[in-house]
């Protein structure tokens, strides 16, 4: 039987506040939420307020869909995403689902054949305060966003964004819209990035990757706490995934005031 798709307004404040005192690992879609009009981004929900039990958060990064579905029936979840998917998106595009994997299990089940990637641990800031504490700037290198010039090549360098040419339009689509980080070599001319981080619409951080030649200086944690600094000043909580397998990212996120989280999150790979 098919589900019931509601789309909802993505400005009611009871929405947010629900979200956030119940289902508080939909962090994404809360921010989502605050972003939507700039995001151009809709909501859906199975039923009418308040007896929501699945939220499904999508909007476009470029030409791609972006979604995010949360509930506490993942086969419910999954049919609504699919009548999302099937009505409301353009069937010519490959949508980008960020969800638990029990949600592509589900997905597969309904003949979806989505591939996804390997399970990351979120990471949410939370620590109360303004000033981050990170290491000095070593001698020969400077700070800045990631020039014009160099946004295929950061790209490029994206594990993913090597075998998918979607991956890198995303990646050069977050590089030219959103808060990004570079740390320069002024030892090489011209100077070349060597230490660089890129986040989403929805402030999430995606990239962090420094030149093996640079590291143990200290430059992907200078790269992170700067673009928390950028995200926090827009008024949005800095999320990250991370490889369960990534012991180093890990440590800088929680040195820099971040909590793991109990859920692990995969995301559809285009």
């Amino acid at each position: 039987m098919e589900e019931t798709v509601i789309e909802v307004d993505t400005s009611r404040r009871e929405l947010k506040d629900f979200l956030y005192k119940h289902w508080p690992e939909t962090i994404e879609i809360i921010h989502g939420l605050k972003l939507a009009k700039e995001l151009n981004a809709k909501v859906f929900t199975d039923s009418s307020w308040p007896d929501v039990k699945t939220v499904i958060y999508t909007y476009k990064e470029g030409e791609i869909p972006f979604i995010y579905p949360f509930g506490t029936d993942n086969s419910k979840t999954v049919a609504i995403v699919k009548s999302v998917i099937e009505s409301h998106l353009d069937k010519a595009q490959q949508p980008m689902i960020i969800g638990c994997e029990e949600v592509f299990q589900e997905l597969n089940k309904l003949g979806m054949n989505q591939k996804f990637s390997e399970p990351g641990i979120r990471y949410v800031y939370t620590q109360d305060n303004t000033k981050i504490n990170r290491p000095a700037l070593p001698e020969g290198y400077e700070i800045d966003s990631i020039h014009s010039s160099d946004i295929e090549y950061v790209a490029t360098r994206s594990g993913p964004a090597k075998h998918s040419l979607k991956m890198k339009e995303i990646i050069m689509h977050f590089i030219a819209n959103y808060p990004n980080v570079a740390i320069y070599c002024t030892t090489t001319e011209p100077p070349r990035p060597v230490s660089y981080i890129v986040s989403s619409g929805l402030g999430c951080f995606y990239h962090l990757f420094t030149d093996e030649e640079h590291r143990g200086k200290g430059l992907a944690t200078i790269v992170k706490a700067e673009l928390m600094e950028k995200i926090l000043a827009k008024g949005i909580t800095p999320v990250g995934y991370i490889a369960a397998d990534n012991i180093k990212n890990q440590r800088i996120s929680e040195l820099l005031g971040y909590t793991k989280t109990e859920s692990l999150v995969v995301n559809s790979q285009l």
